[in-house]
């Protein structure tokens, strides 16, 4: 456990014996699909580390709806399944594992504090100080500190200051985004992950992940949104200056536009999700209408059915468009909707529906990008899409918090102590 009670929620635990110390492991707990990611990790340079993919495994996602657990044998024998496949495919034995979570019951808040700075220069003390009084404001018992991520600092009214140590002030002031969860999920998420003897290393939420494996590095400081559509949630997530200032996720997604596509083609959901993957998209194009398809056929009573691609079309576009317009609702209310819309990449599995990226570039108003996993090697053709986006944003982030990977000390940053200190390591 890390030193800070309010950090709890960390679980920065000792490796055992037969877990090397050079292994990552993420587990994605999704509505559609449980992904677990093996990962190595290599010094390339003094100052920057790479992890490639050594391990795979993933199966389809059973008692697990909307980000929480609803039947905890069903969700257990899917994380057990996918965890097995990565272990015999990586030819290693996992004790302690990253998790990445979604759902509505995340969220994020910026809270603020200030001290007067009596002795006139800044010193360690102060920054400490003042990291503190918003940390004792935080009283919200029904809710987990899932990241607090420091802003920057204002000396005397001036935003953005990267280090005020040293300075001469009267006022020194910090913002810091708090990024949340409902206890209960979690806690029912970690005992299930418990019960399969494994060690829990850290808990990242979804919309951060997907952001850190999506956006370039000049995105991430000049102002950027992530929206992530998975299967029954969508998170959207807002970068600048290097950090991430808000964090939302909504319980809509690809599920809503398949079951529309069930009940408008009166067909199983099973199938729906087939022919929206098959022929699905959000553009109708000039002959659509003189296209016609069948759905499947099974055991059941239901016939098999024509239908017009044009139909299946206006609906898939309906439910997509709504829920950009709801993710569009968010970023207008996060206070940050300047900086987000100077750039936005859309992800998640629903992000490779035809059009996507043209309707949502239409809606929004502004340049969008489809994103992938990046910054990670060893993914097979078939790991380097949309869907697998947020999986290895929580290996990102670990290697970047994960104290027992920082041999190399920097010591240009005065205040990675402090920091450390005050919120443990994983900030």
């Amino acid at each position: 456990m890390t030193k800070n009670d309010k950090q709890q929620d960390l679980f920065a635990r000792q490796r055992k014996d037969n877990q090397t110390k050079e292994i990552l492991t993420s587990i994605d707990i999704g509505s559609d699909k449980i992904v677990c990611l093996i990962a190595k990790f290599d010094q390339v340079t003094r100052e920057k580390r790479a992890i490639r993919i050594i391990g795979s495994g993933y199966c389809q996602s059973k008692g697990i709806r909307n980000g929480k657990i609803v039947d905890a044998n069903e969700a257990e024998k899917s994380i057990r399944l996918a965890l097995d496949k990565a272990e015999k495919n990586a030819n290693i034995e996992v004790n302690s594992i990253n998790l990445c979570i979604s759902g509505d019951f995340i969220n994020s808040h910026i809270m603020k504090g200030n001290i007067d700075i009596s002795e006139n220069a800044i010193n360690q003390e102060h920054v400490y100080n003042v990291i503190s009084s918003v940390l004792d404001k935080y009283q919200q018992k029904d809710k987990r500190i899932l990241h607090i991520v420091p802003s920057k600092f204002f000396v005397d009214g001036t935003r953005n200051v990267p280090d005020p140590t040293g300075l001469i002030a009267d006022n020194l002031g910090v913002e810091l985004n708090f990024i949340a969860a409902e206890k209960n999920p979690i806690i029912n998420i970690e005992n299930l992950i418990h019960n399969i003897h494994l060690d829990i290393d850290s808990i990242v939420a979804k919309p951060y992940a997907s952001g850190l494996a999506c956006l370039y590095e000049h995105e991430l400081d000049f102002g950027s949104a992530c929206i992530d559509i998975g299967c029954g949630t969508t998170s959207v997530s807002i970068f600048y200056e290097g950090s991430i200032v808000f964090a939302k996720t909504l319980n809509v997604g690809g599920w809503y536009i398949s079951n529309d596509i069930s009940i408008g083609l009166s067909t199983p959901f099973i199938h729906a999700e087939g022919i929206k993957n098959l022929y699905g998209s959000t553009i109708m194009g000039p002959n659509d209408s003189e296209q016609f398809y069948e759905t499947p056929e099974d055991d059941s009573d239901l016939k098999r059915t024509k239908f017009k691609l044009s139909k299946l079309i206006y609906i898939t576009r309906a439910r997509f468009e709504e829920i950009i317009n709801k993710a569009d609702k968010i970023i207008e209310d996060s206070g940050y909707s300047e900086l987000a819309k100077r750039n936005i990449v859309l992800t998640g599995g629903t992000a490779d529906l035809n059009g996507a990226v043209e309707i949502a570039e239409r809606m929004l108003d502004t340049n969008v990008r489809k994103g992938t996993p990046m910054k990670v090697g060893g993914l097979s053709e078939e790991l380097n899409g949309s869907s697998f986006s947020s999986s290895c944003g929580v290996l990102l982030h670990s290697l970047s918090h994960e104290s027992q990977f920082k041999p190399i000390q920097n010591n240009n940053n005065k205040l990675q102590s402090i920091f450390k200190r005050v919120m443990g390591v994983d900030f």
